[in-house]
């Protein structure tokens, strides 16, 4: 797509009050850009599109970060989906984007841009769907006429989002129409795509819904049909069953409304006592299904209402939980579908709010999946179950058969935009990626991607995250590739009196207001296979706030997960006020388990830059060891006064780590270590590449400082061998070399045993030379 831009000046966007707002800006408390807060820049930009864009121009200089944070985070379980909703978008618009950090510009560059992979479009009768991903986060808005009179404007955007889906609503049959697509980031800076042409597709074909198929549910059972939607539609209960094979449902543009009536007697397996906006059910299998532009949102009964939360969300009490165990999930998803294979989804915005529900489920899935440009909303916080088949889901399967649990899956998770979930985003497709996901956690184990267990694939995803407690890429089981993924998190303090009073579905056991990054964990004692992980080029932001845990990676160690690797990652980590805590880049975590057994997990090429901390050798959670960075590049932010590069955490020894041809940068140090709560036997060392060049086929002998061999090899064909040494091990005050284990209670200080200077000799025949190096960085010598 060419396009061409504009800058609009952000003096238009002052309103009257500009010297207040100036004010407020000098300040600090306006979090705000310019352009958000009124004046004729932006409306006449905008001019006549809707009363979202009206609702912005309203925010005044009283609006800021800090007072919406605090508003949002006191939120409770109460709240009216729409005010919920309201308030987050707020949260989002002062706490994500590319004005917050540099770390999006640089990561995505300057210029405002649409991704030309990111095109698509379908066009109906009267309606057409049409989608674009930027390279920055904007509004948007189609303008869009006959004969390129750009007389009418599609909806405009809430807020700034990198994924855009706009629906053309009562267009005339077989005309043809010209469209724009405009976009404004938060600089205030505009783009205008290029004129593009598009003919509205007769179809005589259609069995046209309601008028050939008289009231809901609506019975979809011609094989190959094609039900075109010609109105919007409110149900009472179920909308739409599908009975036959290679099936097109085109929702026309409309909104469809599902589970208008209160359903008491639900039962997710019978037409008549649930309320989907569509289903599947059945034992045998159905193939072809395509549901594609319109809306699909629950209605205004309260149903659902018991499944609220259990006293305790960990351990639920087993009672109700048989009882409510049979429905859990499903009966009132948007979309709900059993036993079918080759299922295409596009342009179709799923919205949901009433406890414990998902936006689509698919159970006993097969074959090939396709689920792309979509948006998911859900405006609800309650749940009774956050585990296994329960919780909150923006999409999910469940059950699939056997050749979909492996390496042949065909399920494609692509393009997609979450506005919000209260708990989960996506599982089960093997490949997920260029989606944008907003987590407002409300449950512990709030997952954006839950990665595919064999061969998955997440890449070029956009995470944002806050609340109780967000993780944004999880584990899998063998070869798993995460890459290109950027992870933003901004936490909250949900709880009022920890940890057993909460406003959120707090559980009184284990962490609480929590956020990380990508996370593997191994429950219990270990020993869960985990094999061939690499974690690339992804980008890690956070900012935290008071009493909370923020983790940058949170990737367990063990003798069972083996070639796990984190390369070429950029992890920032900010502590925004001095209360806060539990900060860090990378926490090393591990298995209950014996740490001397944990096999190597390597960290290469990454920049871990924070305030607060940028390793943590183990926390309450995990304790790991063997954690090994490789020409990393550490980085102290700023001047926290509680700042260490390092902190030894979780009341155990941990050890065995290594820094290995490290950068230390901006006040960062290899012997600036905090033992917060560990045991003496734990460690990290600093080591160094040597390069030795001699003559070929040489002996090469090496010996540090204490006459220890460490080394035996020879310089081979090329006359060169590289090994990697020690400068120093580093271990808490009261280490003791007899080994004796207590816990440490000098939190500052250390041991260093430093193993330089290294003596290295060569010898070739009779021929024998030597050098004595002090090893404080990498070195080359030649003998």
């Amino acid at each position: 797509m060419s396009e061409r831009s504009s800058k609009v000046s952000r003096r238009k966007f002052l309103s009257g009050s500009a010297k207040a707002l100036t004010g407020a800006l000098a300040a600090g408390k306006l979090r705000l850009p310019l352009y958000l807060l009124g004046g004729n820049g932006i409306a006449s930009l905008f001019n006549g599109c809707t009363d979202n864009e009206r609702e912005l121009q309203d925010i005044t200089e009283n609006l800021n970060a800090e007072e919406i944070a605090r508003t949002f985070e006191e939120l409770l379980m109460d709240t009216p989906p729409e005010k919920l909703y309201e308030l987050y978008n707020k949260f989002c618009l002062t706490h994500f984007g590319a004005e917050i950090d540099p770390v999006v510009y640089n990561s995505f560059g300057k210029k405002l841009a649409v991704d030309p992979g990111s095109r698509w479009e379908h066009y109906s009768e009267r309606s057409a769907v049409i989608c674009r991903t930027t390279t920055l986060p904007a509004r948007s808005y189609i303008k869009y006429g006959p004969s390129g009179m750009y007389d009418k404007r599609s909806d405009l955007s809430e807020r700034y989002f990198y994924t855009h889906l706009h629906y053309l609503n009562d267009l005339e049959p077989d005309s043809r129409y010209n469209y724009k697509i405009v976009f404004v980031d938060e600089r205030g800076n505009s783009m205008e795509s290029e004129e593009r042409v598009f003919r509205t597709e007769p179809r005589p074909d259609a069995i046209r819904i309601p008028g050939d198929l008289g009231s809901p549910p609506f019975m979809l059972d011609k094989a190959g049909g094609y039900y075109l939607v010609t109105e919007d539609i409110r149900a009472g209960r179920t909308a739409f069953s599908v009975e036959a094979d290679h099936v097109t449902l085109d929702l026309g543009g409309h909104t469809v409304t599902h589970g208008n009536t209160l359903i008491e007697d639900l039962d997710h397996r019978e037409l008549s006592q649930s309320g989907n906006g569509i289903r599947r059910r059945g034992p045998s299998p159905l193939r072809g299904l395509r549901i594609v532009n319109g809306k699909l949102k629950q209605g205004e009964a309260e149903n659902n209402t018991d499944y609220y939360a259990a006293d305790d969300m960990l351990r639920p009490d087993p009672d109700r939980r048989e009882q409510l165990d049979y429905n859990i999930n499903r009966g009132f998803s948007n979309i709900e579908l059993a036993h079918c294979e080759e299922v295409e989804i596009a342009g179709v915005t799923s919205e949901y709010r009433w406890h414990q529900t998902w936006g689509m489920r698919f159970e006993q899935a097969f074959g090939k999946y396709d689920i792309h440009h979509n948006v998911f909303l859900d405006k609800g916080t309650q749940m009774f179950s956050r585990h296994g088949a329960g919780g909150a889901r923006s999409l999910g399967f469940r059950d699939m058969k056997e050749e979909a649990l492996s390496e042949r899956n065909d399920m494609r998770i692509h393009h997609n935009l979450i506005k919000r979930t209260r708990q989960n985003g996506f599982n089960g497709a093997r490949i997920v990626h260029n989606n944008e996901i907003y987590v407002d956690s409300w449950a512990v184990n709030s997952f954006a991607v839950s990665p595919f267990n064999d061969h998955g694939q997440v890449y070029e995803n956009k995470i944002f995250m806050t609340g109780y407690y967000g993780c944004g890429i999880l584990w899998a089981t063998e070869e798993l590739r995460a890459r290109d993924n950027f992870i933003h998190m901004e936490s909250i303090n949900t709880m009022i009196d920890p940890p057993e009073e909460g406003r959120r579905l707090i559980e009184t056991w284990g962490e609480q207001d929590v956020l990380i990054g990508m996370r593997i964990t191994n429950y219990g004692e270990g020993g869960q296979q985990r094999e061939d992980f690499c974690y690339e080029n992804n980008v890690i932001f956070g900012r935290s706030r008071g009493d909370v845990i923020m983790r940058g990676t949170a990737l367990y160690s063990d003798y069972s997960i083996e070639d796990v690797v984190v390369e070429n990652n950029r992890i920032k980590i900010l502590a925004e006020d001095e209360t806060v805590e539990k900060a860090s880049c990378v926490v090393a975590q591990g298995a209950h388990n014996d740490r001397s057994r944990h096999l190597p997990l390597y960290y290469k090429e990454c920049v871990l830059e924070s305030n607060m901390c940028n390793i943590r050798f183990g926390d309450e959670y995990g304790r790991g060891s063997n954690h090994r960075f490789v020409n990393c590049t550490i980085v102290k932010a700023g001047d926290h006064p509680h700042y260490h590069t390092f902190v030894f955490d979780g009341g155990s020894s941990v050890f065995n780590h290594a820094l290995i041809d490290c950068d230390f940068t901006g006040g960062a140090a290899y012997d600036d270590v905090y033992w917060r709560n560990t045991h003496s036997k734990s460690n990290y060392r600093i080591d160094w590449t040597l390069t030795v060049k001699t003559d070929p086929n040489a002996d090469i002998r090496i010996y540090d400082r204490k006459k220890k061999n460490v080394f035996n090899g020879t310089s081979g064909d090329g006359g060169q061998t590289q090994v990697v040494l020690t400068q120093s091990v580093i271990r808490p005050p009261e280490w003791t070399e007899d080994g004796e284990e207590t816990a440490v209670l000098k939190k500052t200080g250390f041991q260093e045993d430093k193993l330089f200077p290294y003596t290295v000799v060569v010898k070739k025949g009779e021929a024998r030379k030597s050098k004595t190096v002090k090893l404080t960085r990498p070195r080359t010598i030649r003998i």
